[in-house]
């Protein structure tokens, strides 16, 4: 009877894992691993990016303000408290750096109008470029909101954080995340009364309590 020939194994096929949750992830990227950093960046660049621009607008640092969002979570993961909110995390660093790049850009802007004239310039009173939708009109609204209602808002109302992700964001109690959500609320109700085209986006705002 003839020999049957000796069988090998077929290739392996690896089953695909499944999704790794935010928490495994942190602690990947807290060991150095590239790969889990990539898997953070895929799955919300898009919400950092959407932060960024709501505060800065189309602006040609976006890009690298999205990379240090990113840059600063790798060096700091090892020390994240609460991995489970990690989106929360994300967009409050891509708030807090928006924040800080504004507040750069306005020094700058005043030093060098001190520099060139000596003195500060009148304001313009010239009526602005009508905006080209709610949002640019909302920005402008902010930019007269201080700024850590300002943050708060933007991390409740346009990311549409919960008033606890919104304390993991601004690295505060939830009581004082509550807080500040509640004055901002009040303010740009107040600004968003001469703004008609804002209307029907505050009347969607949803109530939280304080």
């Amino acid at each position: 009877m003839p020999s049957q020939p000796e069988r090998r194994p077929g290739r392996v096929i690896a089953l695909p894992r499944a999704p790794a949750s935010d928490a495994e992830l942190v602690s990947a990227v807290a060991r150095g691993d590239q790969h889990a950093l990539s898997r953070v960046w895929e799955r919300y660049v898009a919400d950092v990016r959407l932060a960024i621009r709501t505060s800065l607008g189309p602006d040609s640092a976006l890009d690298d303000l999205v990379q240090e969002v990113f840059l600063a979570f790798f060096r700091n993961a090892s020390r994240i408290e609460n991995p489970q909110a990690l989106r929360a995390y994300l967009i409050g660093i891509a708030i807090r750096s928006t924040a800080f790049e504004i507040r750069t850009r306005k020094r700058r802007s005043r030093w060098l109008r001190l520099t060139l004239t000596g003195a500060l310039p009148e304001a313009s009173t010239e009526s602005p470029e009508a905006p080209r939708d709610a949002l640019s009109v909302l920005r402008r609204v902010l930019e007269r909101v201080p700024e850590r209602p300002r943050m708060a808002f933007e991390l409740r109302y346009v990311m549409a954080l919960s008033p606890a992700e919104v304390a993991v964001a601004l690295d505060v109690s939830e009581a004082k995340a509550r807080r500040a959500i509640t004055e901002a609320r009040e303010r740009v109700f107040d600004l968003a009364k001469r703004e008609p085209s804002l209307a029907p986006y505050i009347r969607s705002l949803p109530e939280d309590q304080s």
